[in-house]
Formats: structure tokens, sequence, C-alpha cells
């Protein structure tokens, strides 16, 4: 019986080419993404959420990478995600680490969620909406913000178009080598789900994100740019590329293969 999802780059082969291929120097890839994790806590921190009763949804938990890094600022954590065998390789990592107590892991897509409404404090959602068809994200915000708390925190990652306008890519290896192959949204949208070892990547412009938050029912606080790849040589021996990036707003609209949404529910 096939499964009704399973996430197409088995053992992350092509993501992991494409690193290797693209980042400026080595361990860039995962520094850069440190620092943008480590804004997230940083916000979640001035929240002071933390109580008795306090809930963190991971919406496309995967493997369960991110669980360790979070499951200390909440006392629950709901971890949810379509493919099975993720969530049974993310309930090992909380079983290993010693938190599984607080985790509920759900099979489910994420915007068929059965979940109480208005019960979570914040909402992680990383590098998820770029791989589903393009009608299913107005789906997932809604969502969203039918189980967030009235101020509740909505932290999105996903790859991010330096233009105005969104873009498609099929990505895919050949001789071992990373390949991105732009596509038409159609071409996009049939991909889905569709054949392992075939990458289908949505590319967010920071105007198409607007306008997706205000139609579903949330504000955009702020946006961070990270990821920047290119040869910057020069740069990276006099500052920080991500640091000088995110300084300017002209810069992190055009720099950055991936992008931190922080948005937030609006009040009623």
């Amino acid at each position: 019986m096939k499964r009704e999802y399973f996430y197409p780059d088995v053992n992350d082969k092509i993501t992991i080419a494409l690193i290797k291929e693209k980042e400026p120097f080595q361990g860039y890839w995962e520094k850069s993404e440190n620092e943008i994790l480590r804004l997230i806590k940083e916000l979640i921190k001035k929240r002071s959420i933390r109580s008795t009763n306090s809930w963190l949804l991971d919406a496309g938990c995967g493997t369960g990478r991110l669980l360790p890094e979070f499951q200390q600022y909440f006392s629950h954590i709901l971890a949810v995600d379509p493919d099975s065998t993720q969530i049974e390789k993310a309930g090992k990592l909380a079983r290993d680490k010693e938190f599984s107590d607080k985790v509920i892991f759900k099979v489910s897509l994420v915007e068929q969620l059965d979940w109480e409404k208005e019960s979570i404090d914040v909402i992680l959602c990383s590098h998820i909406i770029q791989h589903v068809h393009t009608e299913t994200i107005s789906k997932i915000l809604h969502k969203f913000n039918e189980i967030l708390k009235q101020d509740g925190l909505l932290f999105i990652l996903t790859t991010h178009s330096r233009n105005d306008f969104d873009y498609y890519v099929k990505g895919y290896l050949k001789n071992s080598k990373s390949i991105e192959e732009k596509i038409r949204e159609e071409k996009f949208n049939s991909l889905i789900n569709i054949e392992q070892n075939v990458l289908p990547l949505h590319f967010f412009s920071i105007k198409n994100v607007k306008t997706i938050l205000k139609n579903s029912g949330f504000v955009l606080l702020d946006y961070r740019s990270f990821h920047v790849l290119g040869k910057l040589t020069f740069l990276d021996k006099i500052t920080n590329r991500d640091h000088l990036v995110n300084t300017f707003e002209c810069l992190k609209t055009r720099f950055g293969r991936d992008i931190l949404i922080i948005s937030q529910k609006l009040v009623k």
C-alpha cells in the first residue's frame, strides 16, 4: 500500500551534494543555520512563555533534528510529519535524548492536523512549505492560525527568491552532482510526492510571503536571510557575511538561499 506522503530526498543526498558544492567554506552551512536557531531561541525566551502548559508545534518535524534544540523551552511538544518512517526516527531520537515524555508524535499532513484550537504557543515550520503543492500553502497557514494562541509566534524557514517573484526548481543528482533545473509552477506541482530522488523546490519572494501571511491572519514581524552563498572570500576575512546582509534591508532581500520568517497571529 502506497504511503500518503514520503520525503523525496532519500537520506538528504541531493541536499548534501548541494551543500558540498555550494557552501563558501567548510562548516558555513551549519554555522549559518545555527545563528538562525539562536535568534529563534532568543525570541522565545523574551516571550517568557515557559509554564506548566506551554506548547511547541514542530510542523513537519522529519527525523526530529530540531527537537533537542527547543525542547527545554516548553513543557509540551507536538511533533507532526506525514511520513511515518521519519516519525519513527524522531521518536527514537527523543527517547535517546530522554525527553520523549513531553512529546506527542502524530503522523499527519500539517493541513489536516486534528488539534485543539488556540492551544499552541509557538509553531516552528522548518523547510516544509517549499516542498508542498502551491494550493496547499494557504491551507497550512490557516491551520496554523486556527491552533495558535492569539499572541502566538510562527517561525517559518524556507527557500528564498532573491527577486520580486517566486520561482520553482527541480532538484536532482546527475553524475553525483547537484542539479537545479528551473521549471514552471504547473510542473512543480506535478512533481509533488511522485518519485524519490527528485526534489521540487519553491523559492519564495518576500513580497509573496507578506501576501500569504496577511491572507492567513498573520503579520510579518521580521525576516532574516541565511545561507548566503557565493565567492565572498575577501568579505569573510573582515566580517560575518550573514550579519552584514541582515543589517541592510536592500541586502537581505537580495541575498541568502534561505529565509527565516518571523510572524505573529493577528489579534482579533
